[in-house]
């Protein structure tokens, strides 16, 4: 599997919308376009990695922000979500045959290459405040790989942005005790078992369930945060069922990697909108 950047933009505004029945979760986020390629459907769906993370070609980063501001001057929150997957794992070459897959050569220099183009969008005027991170290895190290040139962003792990979980067995969490001593600077208090309690060897995560633990998510982060730029270290799955709960067309990531190709991160941005309660989020990048 190859790893699509977060940095590669997945632009969501959210603004809030009365709770569907359909949903087992609550859920008011839905994306609003307006600031990037590959949310906007009068442009055809851009390669992975496009110029800019996929700033529309007459929007500037400072667009971005005005905007955020403008809505939360009258009572609207707004967010913006750089959505960034992890790098080649071993699992993307073998057989799932390992737990908690760790990167290989390849995905990390995918996620030194992420590095780069985050550091240039951060140079035009790019904010992140935090940065979010699903606590398996892969995602973990490529996080830290991605954000080595900004130590001063906070960056914290959460279960909720994990890969599709059961079954595969490189998708079974290590305990994060054992993880403490590599990822000092990663906080995980709000992770509250050492040991992985959600992954089991017999059931797999359907689409629905998916969705649902996605929604969960951005609600967390959107409601529970009180940061505007958020950089999400993810996987396919959760960023692909991110879009996809908000409301966000189609759009295919990669492995970590800042280029256009397979081999490079692909990048989206979402704009989400909460009209019931009056609140928007803007997510930026996404990577797998």
């Amino acid at each position: 599997m190859r790893f699509q950047a977060l940095l590669a933009l997945v632009a969501l505004v959210v603004a809030p919308v009365a709770a569907s029945n359909n949903f087992n979760v609550p859920f008011s986020l839905r994306y609003v376009p307006g600031f990037f390629k590959q949310g906007t459907p009068s442009i055809d769906v851009p390669d992975a990695n496009p110029e800019h993370l996929g700033l529309l070609d007459d929007a500037t980063w400072k667009d971005v922000d005005v905007y955020i501001k403008g809505r939360a001057a009258r009572g609207v929150d707004v967010k913006l979500l750089l959505l960034l997957r992890h790098g080649e794992g071993i699992h993307n070459i073998a057989e799932a045959k390992y737990t908690d897959a760790k990167l290989t050569s390849l995905g990390m220099e995918q996620a030194e290459k992420a590095a780069q183009r985050i550091y240039e969008e951060l140079k035009r005027g790019l904010k992140i405040e935090e940065v979010v991170v699903s606590p398996l290895e892969r995602t973990l190290h490529t996080a830290m790989i991605a954000y080595q040139k900004h130590e001063e962003i906070p960056k914290r792990s959460m279960e909720w942005p994990r890969e599709t979980i059961g079954v595969c067995t490189c998708d079974l969490r290590g305990t994060i005790s054992s993880k403490a001593e590599h990822y000092k600077t990663i906080d995980s208090s709000e992770i509250w078992n050492d040991a992985d309690p959600w992954w089991t060897p017999d059931h797999r995560e359907t689409e629905a369930h998916i969705n649902d633990r996605a929604r969960m998510f951005l609600n967390r982060v959107f409601y529970g945060h009180e940061t505007t730029h958020i950089g999400v270290v993810s996987h396919s799955g959760m960023i692909t069922a991110a879009m996809r709960v908000v409301g966000h067309r189609r759009y295919s990531v990669a492995t970590a990697k800042s280029s256009r190709s397979s081999s490079k991160t692909p990048s989206s941005m979402l704009s989400l909108h909460s009209l019931g309660q009056r609140r928007y989020v803007v997510g930026i990048k996404q990577q797998n």
